[in-house]
This record gives structure tokens, C-alpha cells and sequence, in this order.
């Protein structure tokens, strides 16, 4: 069983800094509260990076990343937002969607490309992992697959978790269809890169 207290000063060290750095790629941490990145940086390492780094199947991944964003979504807020002295943006809770796209970013640069907990786990673990979908390939998805879900959400901050759960579904067939052979988290490095140039 991997823990946190286990690992040398060093393996405590580099596991931090991988997932503070998969919490600064997300782009995210400009949309929420100030002190926010803290909050989830805390909430990652002591309690959601040991349930993923232990699970067994995708059940139990999936359980422990929608445990996140359950936790996420009821205490992470979004900044208020003001232009020439008037407020254009309400503060408010974030998103299941944009919570989701924060941990699977920040899983991806973990797992996917740091190799963590061990190389072997993380293979494993890859083959689960989400896709990082953006307002651009939502738009992408909805051209390809206007009936899969009713309404699209326009933006990640109107996904809600059942939106979340078809969008990987359309991630998934979308795969399937066009990509044979990709994962989803590899689907989001491809059309990042198309999409937004």
C-alpha cells in the first residue's frame, strides 16, 4: 500500500512539487478564490492521492475521483470578479466540471507523465484516467455528437457531474470511432494542441 508517511524527505518533496505543479497546469487556479490551490493541494495529498494511488480497478478510481469532486464542488468557490469598479461576476461554488478538470490535469501530470506512485501503478492506472475536456472540445463533441447529451453544456463552469460522466462517455465512443488505441488522457494532449493554438 502506497502512503504519504511512508516515503523518504525526498519522495515527499518530488510528490509534492509534481502535484503543485499539476494544480498550476490546470490553468484553473486563476478562476477560484485566493487560497484555493492551498485548499486543494492539502486536500490532494492527504487524503484523494493515496486513494488513487491504491486503487485495484476502475470502480475504485472512480469512486475516489468523484469523492474529490463531490468535496471540491461543495467548498472550492470562484473569484468574484470586477471591471472598472463593478462586480461582473458573482462569487460562487466551482463547478463538479471545473473541479473534475482540475484533478484530471493534475492526475495526468502525476500519473500519466510523472510515473507516480511507480511506474507499473501508473500504467495501470493511465487506462483510467479522464480526459481533461475543455470548452473547445466540448464544442468539438457537440458537433460530432449533438444528441449525446441534451443540453451541452457551453462552458466547463455549467458542467454539472452527470454532464461530466456522458462527456467522458462521448470522450470514450469518440475514441473509439475516430482514434483506436488512445486513452482519454492522451485524447485531451491531442486536442488541446488542435484546438486551442
Amino acid at each position: 500500500m502506497w502512503r504519504v508517511r511512508d516515503l523518504s524527505e525526498t519522495q515527499k518533496i518530488r510528490f509534492k512539487n509534481i502535484i503543485d505543479m499539476g494544480l498550476q497546469w490546470s490553468t484553473m487556479m486563476r478562476l477560484f478564490e485566493e487560497g484555493s490551490k492551498k485548499n486543494l493541494f492539502k486536500q490532494i495529498i492527504k487524503n484523494t492521492a493515496e486513494e488513487i494511488f491504491n486503487t485495484n480497478s476502475r470502480m475504485d478510481f472512480v469512486k475516489a475521483h468523484a469523492k474529490f469532486c463531490d468535496w471540491g464542488s461543495k467548498n472550492i468557490f470562484l473569484a468574484e470578479k470586477e471591471r472598472k469598479g463593478r462586480i461582473v461576476k458573482q462569487r460562487k461554488l466551482a463547478s463538479y466540471g471545473q473541479i473534475a478538470k482540475t484533478l484530471d490535469i493534475t492526475l495526468k501530470v502525476a500519473i500519466y507523465y510523472c510515473h507516480l506512485p511507480d511506474c507499473d501503478k501508473a500504467k495501470k492506472i493511465s487506462d483510467w484516467l479522464n480526459a481533461a475536456v475543455d470548452t473547445q472540445m466540448m464544442a468539438m463533441l457537440k458537433k460530432e455528437y449533438p444528441d449525446e447529451i441534451k443540453p451541452w453544456p457551453a462552458r466547463v463552469e455549467d458542467v454539472q457531474k452527470s454532464e461530466y460522466l456522458r462527456i467522458q462517455e462521448t470522450v470514450l465512443k469518440f475514441i473509439k470511432e475516430k482514434h483506436r488505441g488512445i486513452l482519454p488522457v492522451q485524447f485531451d494532449d491531442i486536442y488541446q494542441s488542435m484546438l486551442n493554438p
